[in-house]
């Protein structure tokens, strides 16, 4: 049934249109008249009209400010103008405003039923569109989920899969397919452990269409399904940032997804991989986000709850991929817990591991040999600037003469590798402390922020807030009133310089503020201090 308004200043007017329509249509519903623009436009609003039969010339509003409004609020409305003015600029305007026809009073009945029908038949015709619109729309809604379970399908499994990613990208019209893999994984902690993955999973799994939701507002990405605790999902992003910029824009988009989706479920973990510009690169981005959240859940608790986010380049270690499938193991269970710096836990690992291998009976003990090789050249890769020369080494796993002294060759070489690794991440972390607080010293006169200090070491904000905190014993904020405090005590005992001007001198912009930083750090008052040591 198509819904008609029929809008006529002259009653006799109104009247005709009614009986041409009652006349000679069964599937028009009449649903109001109006004798004005203003009033046209009320019921417009009320009674949603198909089509608006508009006379021009009316007292108050005229019929073409009134469709000007009611296009304004429905742009599916049809309207056809009857009027007594054959002015061009009329049928110009119009023509602007999308009427379907200009006819003339008085109007020939057979004209008039040839234009009803030509709208109603667009009408018909945009409807029957619209339905096979929504349809393959809603074929597309239940299609979309199998693609995205395909792609994370195809970047989860080992093999060179980079041909059905890049396919499935341009299944999904994504044209430029660089980014990055994000793991988010829900757990249940305890002192901020991921722990009962099951029952996160469940709690999870209740909530998914959500977290989709909240996840696409803030990016484009595919989403993969949840599978266990996890959900995993690849983000595009085509930006030509700077790395230090591209990695604090995705810790930053990580931060907003946690913050909403924590509402859902507070105990929320992300691991970030590193970023992209091919598909090739996206298993490597996948193996990261999930060693990103491996050490997420080997870290002590934060009061702060900043640490459950962890960009990858924000570890200390550098991480590669390999493959197959005892070297899948090597990697989960060995190189991954090198970050916790847990030698005993290691070589429990690695006792566990060797002696499946040895009792592999697809495996006999050069085979075993070969994967120590592997093992150690994977050592070498990761970190081959620490451990120098290990071609000694090979040589002794070469020339090992039985499964138990192959073992006590690799377990002693691994206590010295872990060693070393530890001396070395000491040394970085050393490092990025000294460089963190030279630039304290070299910068405490101007507004500096823990954005400043960590981009200066080339880490995140939030990681590098709980990095300093856990490494020096004091936070950012604390360390830089320390050293202004240690400035101003020296300036004040300057005769010649007053407090106000020492305040301005090491920082501060506010001297009451400083005042109250002061007695906080030394126990005097600025003044007290200036009286007894100036």
């Amino acid at each position: 049934m198509c819904r008609v308004l029929i809008v006529d200043d002259e009653p006799i007017a109104v009247e005709s249109v009614v009986y041409m329509i009652k006349k000679n249509f069964d599937n028009i519903d009449i649903v109001g008249t109006s004798r004005s623009g203003k009033d046209a436009i009320e019921k417009s609003y009320n009674l949603h009209p198909d089509i608006i039969i508009m006379d021009i010339n009316m007292p108050g509003i005229n019929g073409l400010d009134a469709m000007k409004q009611i296009r304004m609020v429905n742009q599916n409305v049809y309207f056809i103008v009857i009027t007594a003015f054959d002015y061009f600029d009329y049928a110009v305007e119009s023509v602007a405003l999308g009427v379907e026809e200009y006819l003339l009073k008085p109007v020939k009945e057979a004209k008039f039923i040839e234009t009803l029908k030509k709208v109603m038949d667009q009408i018909s015709t945009k409807k029957i569109n619209l339905k096979k619109n929504l349809e393959q729309q809603e074929r597309l809604e239940m299609i979309i989920p199998i693609l995205e379970t395909g792609f994370m399908n195809s970047l989860c499994m080992y093999g060179d899969n980079t041909k059905e990613l890049q396919n499935y990208c341009d299944l999904f019209g994504y044209n430029k397919s660089s980014g990055y893999v994000m793991a988010i994984e829900f757990g249940q902690k305890q002192s901020k452990k991921i722990e009962n993955k099951i029952g996160a999973g469940v709690q999870g799994e209740k909530m998914y269409e959500e977290y989709k939701k909240i996840i696409r507002s803030y990016c484009t990405c595919i989403v993969g399904p949840i599978m266990l605790n996890q959900i995993i999902v690849y983000v595009f992003d085509d930006s030509m940032e700077e790395n230090f910029e591209q990695k604090s824009k995705s810790v930053r988009l990580a931060k907003n997804i946690m913050d909403r989706a924590s509402k859902l479920y507070p105990d929320i973990f992300i691991g970030i991989g590193g970023f992209h510009t091919s598909i090739r690169e996206a298993k490597k981005s996948y193996q990261e986000a999930l060693y990103a959240l491996r050490i997420l859940s080997a870290s002590e608790e934060d009061e702060n709850n900043q640490y459950q986010i962890l960009h990858i380049d924000d570890n200390l270690e550098k991480v590669e991929y390999t493959e197959s499938d005892y070297e899948h193991q090597i990697e989960d269970e060995i190189f991954s817990k090198v970050a916790e710096g847990d030698e005993g836990t290691i070589q429990m690992s690695f006792k566990q591991l060797y002696t499946r291998m040895c009792a592999d009976n697809k495996m006999n003990f050069t085979a075993v040999k070969n994967r120590m090789i592997g093992m150690i050249i994977g050592f070498g890769k990761r970190w081959g600037d620490i451990l120098g020369d290990y071609y000694e080494l090979l040589s002794d796993i070469i020339n090992a003469y039985d499964e138990d002294n192959l073992y006590q060759i690799c377990k002693g070489h691994i206590s010295q590798i872990l060693h070393k690794i530890t001396f070395s991440r000491q040394n970085k972390v050393n490092s990025i402390i000294e460089k963190a607080n030279q630039y304290i010293e070299d910068h405490y006169k101007e507004e500096i922020s823990l954005e400043d200090v960590a981009k200066e070491v080339n880490l995140s904000s939030y990681y590098f807030s709980r990095f300093y905190k856990e490494e020096t014993g004091i936070n950012f904020t604390d360390k830089l009133s320390n050293v202004r405090i240690e400035k101003a005590k020296e300036l004040l005992k300057d005769k010649n310089l007053s407090i106000k001007d020492v305040c301005f001198m090491v920082g501060y912009m506010e001297p009451n503020y400083f005042s109250k930083i002061f007695k906080k750090v030394t126990g005097y008052t600025a003044s007290d201090y200036k009286r007894l040591y100036g």
